[in-house]
């Protein structure tokens, strides 16, 4: 995750460098319906990357989620949800009445200007047409196309994870947070999940719940239940694996955090030194 600043976050997406003219910026004009605007653009992941304020020439709402640190974008009865340094879009539509997260080949970049998102995903996603493949040639026009549908993940119930990982997800859920408010079980899940997306830890589900470190010839578990072998039997109920499918969604109480431990229970100064995030239950949710 990046460690950029909320309020810097903010300030860049909203003041990114859209509709100058050339001699302000070093910018390509991109017509929209025909008239030419000024942006910033550059390749990321063979993707158009331009500043999500450029979407405001289209008539579309943009925003800012301070909670999931994402860029928001809404159009008649769809909203997308950009998160900063992640290489997912989170989408609502008022037809699902629930969000949906579908992965993209790129991420979310802040730069010092602004906050960049890839163009043709988000247009065509929007039901715009984006016509060209350079940024040269690109066009974009609001008439014309159908909303793109979401994207199928791999199984429709976790994703995009596969089995075996989602029922580690389950069981360390229930371990940790059996217990716990309904909106604990929804964070220790989504926690778990930020890991994933995260580049300072592994990239998968069973790599991140199974990590464990040695230091000093000492190995250190980051889940308490691995380390004590219950994950091996629990047995999720039906509340946590709502939990989970709800954090799986893109639902995350934790705000962004990365660990959480419960204060009565660890005197593990490195987790203490974390920012504080939200306490939800027995536990601290820390970045």
């Amino acid at each position: 995750m990046k460690k950029t600043a909320m309020t810097t976050a903010l300030a860049t997406f909203l003041l990114g460098a859209v509709g100058v003219q050339p001699s302000e910026a070093a910018s390509t004009p991109i017509p929209v319906n025909g008239k030419a605007v000024y942006t910033d653009s550059f390749i990321q992941n063979d993707s158009m990357m331009v500043p999500a304020k450029f979407f405001t020439n289209a008539g579309v709402q943009v925003g800012w989620n301070e909670n999931y640190h994402s860029v928001t974008l809404k159009k008649g009865d769809m909203i997308l949800g950009l998160p900063s340094g992640k290489n997912y879009v989170d989408v609502y539509t008022k037809q699902s009445g629930t969000w949906k997260r579908e992965y993209i080949k790129t991420t979310t970049t802040d730069r010092t200007d602004s906050t960049y998102i890839p163009l043709r995903y988000t247009a065509e996603k929007l039901g715009f047409t984006l016509s060209g493949n350079s940024p040269a040639t690109v066009s974009l026009s609001t008439q014309q196309a159908a909303p793109k549908p979401s994207a199928q993940p791999k199984d429709t119930e976790n994703s995009g994870y596969n089995k075996e990982d989602l029922n580690w997800l389950y069981k360390l859920t229930e371990a940790e947070a059996g217990g716990e408010p309904y909106e604990g079980k929804v964070a220790v899940a989504a926690s778990v999940l930020n890991r994933v997306h995260s580049p300072e830890w592994p990239n998968t589900l069973k790599e991140v719940i199974f990590q464990v470190d040695t230091f000093n010839g000492k190995s250190y578990y980051q889940y308490s239940p691995v380390l004590d072998k219950r994950i091996y039997n629990v047995q999720a109920s039906k509340e946590t694996i709502a939990a989970v499918q709800e954090a799986l969604h893109g639902k995350d109480p934790s705000r962004s955090a990365l660990v959480f431990y419960n204060p009565d229970k660890t005197d593990n100064q490195w987790v203490r030194s974390r920012p504080v995030t939200v306490k939800i239950g027995s536990h601290v949710f820390s970045k």
